[in-house]
Formats: C-alpha cells, sequence, structure tokens
C-alpha cells in the first residue's frame, strides 16, 4: 500500500520537523564527506594555531607581516582557538544530531568569512608590497578553509 500525500501537505509535514533540515536518506550520502572536510578544517585551524604558539616570531614575519614585533601571537592564537571552539562545538551538535545543520553551517561559513576578511583587510590596507611567499600559503589557508565551509553549506542546502 502506497501512501500518496499533497505537496502542501508535505510542506507542511517539513515545517513541523523544521529542527532536522537534511532528510534521512540523503543525510546518509552527506555525512561522511562532510566529516572529511570537517576534519580537514580542523587539522588545518590545528597546524596555523600550532604555528603561532610554536614559532611565534617565524609565523608573525609569514602571515602577518604588516604586524609589528611586539604583538603576542600566542595570545592571539589561544583567543582564535577558544573562539573556534565555542562555533565548533555547535557545529559539532548540529552535525552529529541532525538538527539545525543548515543554520550551523551558514554560522560556520559567516564567521569563516568574516576572519578572511579581516585578514585580506590588513594585506589590503598596509600594501600587497608585504605579500610575501609565506604569507600567501598562509593566505591560501584561509581561502581553503571558507571553500570548504562554502561546500559544506551548499551539500546541506541543496
Amino acid at each position: 500500500m502506497t501512501n500518496l500525500i499533497s505537496e502542501e501537505e508535505s510542506d507542511a509535514l517539513d515545517a513541523i520537523q523544521g529542527h532536522q533540515e537534511v532528510p534521512v536518506a540523503r543525510w546518509h550520502r552527506l555525512r561522511r564527506r562532510i566529516l572529511l572536510r570537517n576534519t580537514a578544517l580542523i587539522i588545518i585551524l590545528l597546524v596555523r594555531a600550532t604555528a603561532m604558539i610554536a614559532l611565534p616570531e617565524d609565523y608573525l614575519k609569514a602571515a602577518f607581516p604588516f604586524l609589528d614585533d611586539s604583538v603576542n601571537l600566542a595570545d592571539i592564537a589561544y583567543t582564535r582557538l577558544l573562539i573556534a571552539s565555542f562555533f565548533l562545538s555547535i557545529y559539532l551538535y548540529a552535525f552529529f544530531t541532525n538538527r539545525y545543520l543548515r543554520s550551523a553551517s551558514m554560522l560556520g561559513v559567516v564567521v569563516g568569512v568574516a576572519l578572511f576578511w579581516s585578514d585580506a583587510g590588513q594585506y589590503l590596507t598596509s600594501g600587497w608590497g608585504s605579500f610575501t611567499i609565506q604569507s600567501s600559503i598562509s593566505f591560501g589557508m584561509r581561502i581553503l578553509t571558507v571553500t570548504l565551509l562554502v561546500m559544506n553549506y551548499l551539500d546541506v542546502r541543496r
């Protein structure tokens, strides 16, 4: 026996279960792909944070050539790790429970783009003359992070 419902009834049922935003059939296909991207994101961010803490002078010259040497990168790294941990816990809750995943993915994109543009703005104001090969690698890691976040959002949103 098949159960046929109209499109309006289907929309009403979807509205009732608004917290479960990715249908279960699609979720099983997407889960592994999104988990791999999130693992890559975490590794990239941890590598950057470790470099900021372990090699602050080298990282300062490579990634932030426009800052002076008096900046304490460890404090910046710990602050960013704390903020990232907060948003990561929200995202992981949404990911593992399949609740509010679209909203959490959009939040990840907004935060990632905001951090990207804050760094890009520093390069624009200081001039591209301070843009070295090392800083371009660091900038490329930021672009990769935003790209992975956008890919996760687009997969969840479809």
